[in-house]
């Protein structure tokens, strides 16, 4: 987590790490983020992924706070404007509809856990 201070007018900024994020295992999140249990990668158009690649993540800046293991560079955020695009969205509706299977994804909700239809 970092605060970002103003030096005055014309004059930058300091960005400053005043924290860390922790999962509530107390696994770091710095410069690694979350691996998904599913990935799905959305097609990005071209003139988005180009510009992208010019996009500086926390691992990319100088003097950030190193990771445990390995870092990762970047993340995937393009959404489409349409739904049926959405490839992440679509398939979250297959597998919670049945249509689709994955074994990180359980379709059977545990014994005692409430189903509302």
């Amino acid at each position: 987590m970092q605060t970002i201070i103003p030096l005055g007018q014309n004059n930058g900024a300091l960005r400053l790490t005043t924290a860390r994020y922790f999962t509530p295992s107390g696994r770091s999140l710095q410069a690694q983020g979350i691996a998904p249990d599913i990935e799905v990668l959305q097609d990005v158009p071209q003139e988005l992924a180009a510009q992208a690649q010019k996009t500086a993540s926390e691992s990319n800046l100088p003097g950030h706070l190193k990771a445990e293991g390995d870092e990762q560079k970047g993340s995937q955020s393009f959404i489409p404007k349409e739904a049926k695009d959405d490839k992440a969205l679509q398939t979250a509706l297959a597998l919670i509809r049945g249509t689709e299977s994955n074994p990180a994804f359980h379709a059977q909700p545990e014994a005692g856990c409430r189903q509302e239809h």
